[in-house]
Parts: C-alpha cells; structure tokens; sequence
C-alpha cells in the first residue's frame, strides 16, 4: 500500500491485468500470453446466438417478475456453449457499479432444484437398464406413499399411465414408481454417469458443485426421480441433457 492508503502502481497494474472472473479469469493464462501479441482468443458463444438470448432472457424476466434468470443453449455434439446469460445482468464497462446479484453467474455458479427437467433421466435409465419400455404402465390413481412422504401428482390425469404418458403428463407418480423399479444403486450410478454429482466441466472457474442426497435409498430416489432433493446447476443439467439427446455420450 502507499502512504494515503492507495495500492501502489506496480500492484494495481498486476491486480488490472487479473481476471476476477467469466473467461477473463478462467482462460487468463491464455489472455496474458496471447495478448501482448495481439493474437486473438476465440470463444464458443455465438454472438448473435447469445444476443437473441439475452433478449429473450430480459423480456421473460419482464413479464414475470422473477428474482432471477437464466438461459444456455449448448451443442449437443460438441459440448460448445453458443450462448450463456444470467439476469439480471450489469455492464460489464461499469463493474463497480453493479451489485452481488448482477454479477452473479446464476447458470454455473448456482445451483437449483431443477423439478421435472430430471424426469428425462429417469425415463432415460428406465429405458436403458430394460426396467421400462414405452408401453409399460403404472398406476398413478392415487398418490404415493414412500416413507414419511406422500407424493402427489400435478398434471396427472388420476388414471393408469403408459410410460410416454407418463412423461408426457409429467406424472411424479409414476416417475417415483419408476425409480423404484430401477432401484437406488442403478438410479445413483446413472446420475453420477450423466455428470449430475460432480460440478460441471468447463473453463469457468464458477463451476458450482451439486448438493446431492447423503444416502441413496428408496425414499431419496422417489423425490430426486422428478428432481427434488438435488441441486444442480444449469450448466450441469444442460451438460447431462446434452448426453439424453445425443445418444447417450457425455461431453464436456
């Protein structure tokens, strides 16, 4: 420090060439030898991509008055993120300006329950260990008592479901039912499979480590199944999704 207080010169030049956070600070080993050569570092975000998100984030968080936002859009064969927005956002000219919540990387720095988006692994892995075909029915007339919960329905339809029904209704019944079936030692080796355990691979140094259940039995399965009971953070979801729909390949 000077004498008023003040970084001195040589540590404020180091501290400005630091990243303190995003790509700046996970690729800064690459900025700070590529830049003073005047080399240029790409990026997988499409620009235009990521401006049509971050518009379509903004006028949903208009409309809906959320505390926060985000959105990605990824490639499914690649693992290349073309888009990554958090709201609500700040300039990035004006970082003083902004507060904790606006810098706040909420797509791999936070991690959320993520509900009924999970309920594609599940059918996913009945499919899979041959538990389940498409045709496969379970009874969701009544709610489903495991432990000391009760697990309800939302959308259901009060009546025997088929497995595609099953997804298609978003039946937490039959999904709880499924994943009974399944069992917790194959449900759980799935889920560490699809990268749902681990935070997600990336440059970021946000990556946020899911909270996951502390022991994997009949009852934590029936709620982590339609995604209750883990938290995961959207780049971890997107990453596990991106190996639902590619044929069964997680990539980075």
């Amino acid at each position: 420090m000077s004498p008023g207080g003040r970084l001195a010169p040589d540590r404020l030049h180091r501290l400005r060439r630091q990243g303190l956070s995003g790509a700046e600070r996970g690729l800064e080993k690459l900025v700070t030898q590529s830049g003073p050569r005047g080399e240029p570092i790409a990026l997988s975000i499409d620009l235009r991509v990521q401006g049509a998100l971050e518009d379509e984030l903004a006028a949903g968080a208009a409309q809906f008055k959320p505390k926060g936002a985000v959105g990605l859009v990824t490639d499914i064969h690649t693992g290349e993120i073309l888009a990554m927005a958090s709201w609500p956002t700040f300039d990035p000219n004006r970082p003083g300006e902004a507060n904790d919540e606006q810098k706040l990387n909420r797509a791999a720095a936070s991690v959320f329950e993520m509900g009924s988006t999970f309920k594609a692994f599940t059918v996913a892995i009945g499919l899979d260990t041959r538990v389940a075909n498409p045709n496969s029915t379970f009874d969701a007339r009544q709610p489903l008592k495991m432990g000391y919960r009760t697990i309800h329905d939302y959308h259901g339809t009060n009546r025997i479901l088929t497995l595609v029904e099953v997804f298609n209704h978003s039946s937490n019944i039959g999904t709880a039912k499924l994943a009974e079936a399944i069992g917790p030692a194959r449900l759980a080796g799935y889920f560490k499979a699809f990268g749902l355990t681990r935070p997600a691979a990336i440059e970021l140094r946000e990556s946020a480590r899911p909270l996951t259940p502390r022991k994997w039995d009949e009852d934590d399965i029936a709620s982590v199944s339609f995604g209750h009971g883990i938290d995961v953070s959207p780049l971890t979801l997107a990453s596990a999704m991106g190996a639902v729909l590619n044929g069964g390949q997680l990539i980075p």
